[in-house]
């Protein structure tokens, strides 16, 4: 077992920590952030970095500060593109019904809470690092951020997509601005 960390969610109660470890909800950002996201953004997630601490025995990731993936979404419902942002702090802002006034994503508000545990580089799943699961090129894949399996949750997201939605690093995995979203039919 290792080298990835396996992402498992549920609904999160009323009341729950907004500054939680989650897929969608309310964000919770730096006040400097404040009105700085483009209309058709969505928020996938938000990770508290000290929070992968005990599975992430590589140190690939900061273990302090937060790290979030909003989605760009302007040509509809497919073909979105990753805004992956790090902030060193703790967020003082929690922007409430962040994606409800994008079309086809407004019921993507309940908040989904994340728990993490060590998995293996391959297991089909929601995860962080390892291998993609699936990959069918010959070639060898990009260095995996996050894969996102629809079907590994009851979000319903995503989940008439057949396949992964994963996030590579670019060249430097300390730029987060480098990561790409690619999608992958099974």
């Amino acid at each position: 077992m290792g080298k990835a960390i396996k992402i498992t969610v549920k609904k999160a109660p009323e009341g729950y920590d907004l500054g939680a470890s989650k897929f969608f909800g309310t964000p919770t950002v730096p006040l400097a952030w404040d009105g700085d996201f483009c209309d058709d953004e969505i928020f996938f997630c938000q990770i508290r970095l000290s929070d992968i601490a005990a599975a992430d025995k590589e140190n690939r990731l900061s273990h302090s500060g937060y790290l979030y993936v909003f989605l760009h979404t302007e040509d509809g419902k497919y073909h979105l593109g990753a805004d992956v942002r790090y902030y060193e702090g703790e967020p003082e802002l929690a922007i409430e019904e962040f994606n409800a006034a994008v079309e086809e994503y407004e019921r993507y508000t309940e908040a989904y809470l994340m728990e993490f545990s060590e998995a293996d580089e391959d297991e089909i799943c929601t995860r962080l690092f390892g291998v993609p699961s699936g990959w069918s090129s010959e070639e060898e894949p990009p260095k995996l951020l996050m894969q996102y399996d629809p079907l590994d949750n009851d979000m319903g997201f995503l989940d008439t997509l057949d396949g992964f939605v994963y996030l590579f690093f670019g060249k430097d995995e300390r730029d987060f601005s480098q990561i790409t979203l690619q999608e992958e039919y099974t």
